[in-house]
């Protein structure tokens, strides 16, 4: 078969070499009619025979003989291209074949690079120990970040990395769990104050530092953490940071956060592919202070009157009772009235919903800002009245 040379397809990304050789080239301008055909794919795509098409052209020869090889796909062309020019011809030099090993650690074994670059497997070893390194710790990153969501298994992780399920245990059971809080300093005392702002702009998050403080003093790592109200994903991004495995979910899922957060509304009860977890957290939108926060829903939480409020909460703790969950954690604020300010205390509620448990500890979170304006200053005064300025964080286990 012939082509116009102008008509062959020279794309330099696919092709091995790094600079053409101009004697070889000039050599064969001077021997056109004694070269072999060049080798195309079924899109003109040079695949071998490039030094020869260059002689074509300073011979301002516009036929060239061709040979066509059909290929389906970016890779087998770019492995043809190597293994032709490995073999015969102007070889490859062993820099050219050392990128071509190292570009292709991750699709090719040892054995099949060797073979395409005409090298021997230790030096295709060589080549691309640090690289294969640099893969196996990357996967290995990649199959504990899938662990730690907490709705996967290790038998679905071995299958999605094809590797088995003693090596998917082995990888975690290799995770450097010791050395993640060696630098971290737990608050000393039950009052956890924090001078900085809200971290996130998302209402009523919950800080950082007193999610890691709370996973610090009531889990170890690998434990499992279930939070429904995950929000902006504060709980996601401290158990990833400690290594504690999460599942976590809400109502309407922050975009961005569809890998690590599952949409679901606690009215429908706790998902049935949750494993056991080790601790419950909720902080759920605080009745009267979050109303219309979230949505216009009247069957939003901080929509609901503080009956069906309570009532929707003692349905899902019964759940968590069923299911003997070692311990739950609840932050919320004493709410107080916007016209009278008549306290209601959150936490007494949620401990008579728990009768199967026993206060554990309880956290004071005071709010490092103002919570409240002039005028309802103002109206406190009036009425005598202290207002609240701080969050419970109460943790119940077992007994």
């Amino acid at each position: 078969m012939e082509l116009n040379i102008n008509d062959v397809i020279f794309r330099e990304d696919l092709y091995p070499r790094f600079e053409p050789n101009q004697q070889a080239i000039q050599k064969y301008s001077d021997a056109i009619e004694y070269l072999p055909p060049i080798k195309v794919n079924q899109d003109n795509i040079l695949i071998d025979g490039f030094h020869r098409w260059k002689g074509h052209q300073l011979a301002k020869v516009e036929i060239i003989k061709i040979e066509v090889i059909e290929t389906i796909s970016e890779k087998e062309l770019k492995k043809l291209a190597y293994e032709l020019n490995s073999n015969h011809g102007i070889q490859l030099t062993n820099e050219e074949k050392k990128r071509f090993a190292i570009d292709y650690t991750a699709e090719y074994s040892i054995n099949e690079i060797a073979k395409i670059v005409s090298v021997s497997e230790r030096t295709v070893r060589e080549w691309t120990e640090r690289k294969r390194k640099e893969i196996k710790n990357h996967r290995n990153k990649l199959i504990l970040e899938e662990y730690l969501r907490a709705w996967n298994t290790q038998e679905a992780i071995a299958e999605k990395f094809r590797i088995t399920q003693p090596q998917v245990v082995n990888i975690i059971n290799n995770g450097k769990f010791a050395e993640i809080d060696k630098d971290f300093e737990p608050y000393i005392y039950n009052i956890w104050r924090k001078l900085e702002g809200n971290e996130t702009g998302h209402f009523g998050s919950f800080p950082t530092v007193y999610m890691e403080n709370l996973l610090y003093y009531q889990t170890k790592p690998l434990d499992i953490i279930y939070d429904p109200f995950a929000g902006n994903g504060t709980t996601v991004d401290i158990c990833k940071k400690w290594f504690r495995r999460y599942y976590c979910s809400d109502l309407i899922v922050k975009p961005g956060r569809e890998k690590d957060i599952l949409q679901h509304d606690i009215k429908s009860g706790i998902q049935d592919d949750l494993q056991k977890p080790n601790l419950v957290f909720l902080d759920p939108p605080y009745w009267k202070q979050a109303e219309k926060m979230y949505s216009d829903l009247d069957t939003d939480l901080g929509n609901m009157d503080l009956d069906l409020f309570n009532k929707t909460m003692e349905l899902f703790l019964n759940e968590v009772k069923k299911r003997k969950i070692e311990k739950v954690a609840i932050v919320i604020q004493p709410t107080q009235y916007k016209n009278n300010f008549c306290w209601t205390d959150h936490i007494f509620d949620f401990n008579s919903m728990l009768p199967d448990y026993e206060i554990k500890t309880r956290y004071i979170l005071p709010y490092s800002t103002q919570q409240y304006n002039a005028q309802m200053v103002e109206k406190a005064k009036e009425l005598n009245q202290c207002l609240c300025l701080h969050r419970d964080l109460v943790v119940w286990g077992l007994k």
